[in-house]
């Protein structure tokens, strides 16, 4: 009971605290049998490459052994020949950090590590030694092994004992997200889908949608029978990714079906017919298809014949429904073959079969800024240290650089960094008792190794939970260094103080720059996406190129998992919603649809398009200067179009760029008067007349 109101830790969390310190010990006891140069290296990097899961911890790993051997390899390049340039070596080493950090930014997947760590072990490796440039290639070679000794203690162990595997873990995110899919879906059907409690809802079925796909990353290095699923997994993802924009169009033509004409009774049957089949939680049955496929062909048929804009809505409610229950059943047909290693034949191809799950929203002036920042905290530490002529400078000038890394990706790095400065003084208090108070009594390896596991153990426990983890992570890293672990004791007060003090001024460093020159919000961030989607409209909307469909796709519902979070942690009322985002992704996959269907159509259709098109793209272009709402002459292009195309002997393209234009019109102007032909006007006329 007392675990599970948090007053505990949790078996898991011990057990992960356990593993990581026994293959730290494990590290620290190679190092110091092989006499490597610095032991304390490789206790720090089990903490760093360690994770619950373990195929997590190996693909972590892979990719730290990559990025240090490659940064200690700059270091080689560029210690020896600048050395006697110490304002050029500084700006070198600076520069490097700082387009590795670039680059790792807008790669966006897990690896992304491996730059990171090729700019920040430059740092590691090349201030230290900028006095001795001619043990270079030694000193770097030495981190590089020390990491590796580091990386197979922390796979093997997290592999051996107790291993907790990733594929498990991906099958139940699996389900934990159709369950919520189905709510929303369900909710939507019942006309809830505006309710407060959704916005949530999306929020969270976005950003696990995306994060998905750097789940399998880990998968793939998993040794569970999961491994062989990533493609499926991956394939799962990309109707996820897709399902939202799908479900909140439905909910769009729903409420502006309700709002013109009411249901027709073969939409009612049909709208009621699918939640029962979303309830039942069942992949979609040969019988059952072509059940639904006669209820859709009743529903078009059964549309009231009375106004043209009551007919547009019915076929763009029967073509999202259509989607609906495709792409659903894909996703329950996908979620089998995960778990029993079936193969199921996919239906839903409205935006075609090679989606791309990569990452593709990339902030090229945020990930240059960042780049910045972390340039300017390492020279200005340098400068402190070069200007002084403090031996220890070197410790300030590499912390200030790697810390701006290490939070880098975050809307607002200053807090993170103050956090990480705490666990940074609760390690120097930890290793000042250990090395002066504890240290002088042990006389065996087995007794530092009890010594440590005094604070390690618990830190471990910290880093399992993701709200204590950065405490847990600063306090694990930390540790290590500042004891400066080694073969021999050394109880030198002086160069522990000025190590650690240096430390600790880089850290106050980053702090400082980041908060003066870095200082943005969770709005500021949020509102930068969604304008880079409007670029993204506007650009489809005036030009076609091959792909548009799934990169449009893509790089939105990728900016709807990174703002998300963000979005969430808003109050009510906020300028920026979860629903913008969709909204415009809603027009973004309108916009495409008409350049997909121009080409085949008439010289007049084709004109009117053209017309639409040209509007939403001065629509979008306008609103990156204003908060104003779609402007009137985008709806009256919008009227004049479907007045064109709003026959009923039309081509199946010229159908479907009325379905677009529709989609359009109801997401952009939900509370404009109901869309009206000369053929509706004749109507309302007719019944003003009998009403008088």
């Amino acid at each position: 009971m007392a675990s599970k109101t948090g007053r505990f830790p949790e078996f898991g969390d011990v057990l992960f605290s356990l593993k990581t310190f026994v293959a730290a010990m494990l590290a620290l006891g190679i190092a110091l049998c092989f006499d490597l140069q610095n032991p304390y290296w490789a206790v720090g990097t089990v903490y760093i490459v360690s994770h619950p899961l373990s195929g997590a911890s190996t693909s972590k790993a892979a990719y730290r052994l990559l990025g240090t051997a490659i940064g200690g390899t700059m270091t080689v390049i560029l210690l020896p020949n600048l050395v006697n340039a110490p304002e050029l070596l500084t700006l070198a080493i600076a520069l490097w950090m700082g387009v590795c950090l670039a680059v790792a930014l807008l790669d966006r997947t897990p690896r992304s590590y491996v730059f990171m760590l090729a700019g920040y072990t430059t740092a590691l490796t090349g201030f230290p030694i900028v006095s001795t440039p001619d043990v270079a290639f030694t000193y770097a070679a030495a981190r590089v092994v020390e990491i590796a000794v580091a990386i197979v203690c922390a796979a093997v162990v997290s592999r051996v004992l107790m291993p907790r595997h990733a594929g498990p873990v991906l099958a139940a995110r699996i389900d934990a997200w159709l369950k919520d899919g189905a709510e929303l879906a369900l909710g939507t059907l019942r006309g809830r889908y505006q309710e407060p409690a959704n916005a949530a809802l999306i929020g969270r079925l976005s950003a696990d949608a995306v994060d998905l796909h750097a789940f399998t990353t880990h998968v793939a290095y998993d040794t569970s029978g999961h491994r062989d699923m990533v493609d499926l997994a991956r394939v799962l993802q990309r109707r996820m990714v897709a399902i939202l924009p799908i479900i909140s169009g439905l909910a769009d033509v729903l409420a502006a079906l309700s709002r013109a004409s009411g249901y027709t009774p073969a939409i009612t049957e049909l709208v009621d017919a699918v939640e029962k089949w979303l309830k039942a939680g069942q992949p979609l049955s040969p019988t059952q298809r072509q059940v639904f496929l006669a209820m859709m062909d009743e529903a078009e048929a059964d549309a009231p014949s009375r106004t043209q804009w009551d007919r547009l809505l019915v076929q763009n409610v029967v073509a999202r429904l259509r989607d609906l229950i495709q792409i659903w059943s894909d996703c329950l047909d996908l979620k089998g073959d995960i778990t029993s290693g079936s193969r199921h034949v996919l239906r839903w191809t409205r935006f075609g079969t090679s989606l791309d799950t990569r990452p593709m929203h990339r902030d090229y002036g945020l990930a240059a800024y960042s780049a910045l920042v972390a340039m300017l905290s390492t020279c200005i530490a340098a400068a402190f240290w070069i200007l002084t002529g403090w031996p220890q400078g070197g410790a300030a000038a590499m912390m200030a650089g790697v810390v701006c890394c290490l939070f880098a990706a975050m809307d607002n790095p200053t807090p993170a960094i103050r956090g990480f400065i705490t666990a940074s003084f609760v390690a120097l208090v930890a290793s000042f008792v250990l090395q002066f108070g504890i240290f002088p009594m042990l006389h065996s390896y087995w007794e530092l190794a009890a010594a440590l596991g005094i604070v390690f153990i618990p830190a471990g426990i910290l880093m399992a939970k993701p709200k204590t983890m950065l405490l847990g992570l600063g306090v694990g890293v930390n540790l290590p260094n500042m004891l400066s672990l080694q073969g021999r004791l050394s109880l030198d007060l002086e160069s522990f103080l000025n190590t650690n003090t240096a430390l600790f001024v880089g850290l106050s460093i980053a702090c400082a720059t980041t908060a003066l020159v870095r200082n943005f919000g969770a709005e500021w961030s949020a509102r930068r996406i969604l304008e880079a989607g409007w670029v993204d409209i506007a650009t489809a909307a005036r030009r076609q190129k091959d792909g548009d469909i799934t990169g449009l796709l893509h790089r939105m519902m990728d900016r709807l998992g990174l703002a998300a979070p963000r979005l969430a942690a808003f109050p009510a009322g906020a300028p920026v919603t979860p629903n913008d985002v969709l909204k415009d992704l809603r027009s973004g996959l309108n916009t495409v649809d008409l350049q997909r269907f121009k080409p085949a159509l008439s010289a007049s259709d084709r004109a009117a398009v053209e017309a639409v098109l040209l509007s939403v793209a001065e629509h979008y272009q306008g609103k990156r200067d204003t908060t104003a709402e779609a402007s009137g002459a985008l709806l009256k292009t919008l009227d004049r179009s479907l007045a064109t195309l709003g026959n009923d002997d039309i081509s199946i393209e010229a159908a479907g760029a009325r379905r677009a234009m529709t989609g359009l019109r109801y997401n952009l102007f939900p509370d404009a008067p109901i869309f009206a032909t000369n053929e509706n006007r004749s109507v309302e006329v007719e019944d003003e007349e009998k009403a008088a």
